[in-house]
């Protein structure tokens, strides 16, 4: 297991764009900004979903109540987020954002958590991808 963990840190930690997710069934990106620059500890960061996809099927943002949470660590069902943003759409820029603070450097997991919101019709989600957080 703890081989495996270290795989997974290495490569995510060398992907040129660490923040797409692809878990076959469900496959989307997550952006932070300014201009998809990678988050920095202690900073206010906007995240927003690029897309996701369930299926292959395009589902789109503005029907989905999403929640991301991040994990530095092991992620377990007990365990409590580092930190985590509701989604809302943005209708200024058209996007589903929000907000997030991220209290240290390293590591995180990001959790996407998707189901529809009430009237709409999509299918409930969860996207996990490993993200790097720069020191400030």
């Amino acid at each position: 297991m703890g081989r495996w963990l270290a795989l997974v840190l290495m490569l995510g930690l060398g992907l040129a764009h660490p923040f797409r997710g692809n878990g076959g069934f469900v496959e989307g990106e997550v952006d932070f900004e300014p201009n998809d620059a990678t988050p920095r500890a202690g900073v206010p960061t906007v995240a927003w979903i690029e897309y996701v996809r369930v299926g292959g099927l395009p589902i789109n943002p503005r029907d989905c109540f999403c929640t991301l949470l991040f994990y530095q660590g092991q992620v377990r069902a007990t365990a409590q987020p580092d930190a985590q943003v509701q989604l809302q759409f943005n209708p200024r820029n058209g996007r589903v954002e929000g907000r997030v603070v991220f209290p240290k450097p390293g590591p995180y997991f990001l959790v996407l958590l998707g189901r529809p919101l009430p009237g709409r019709q999509m299918p409930p989600f969860i996207m996990q991808v490993l993200i790097v957080v720069l020191p400030p």
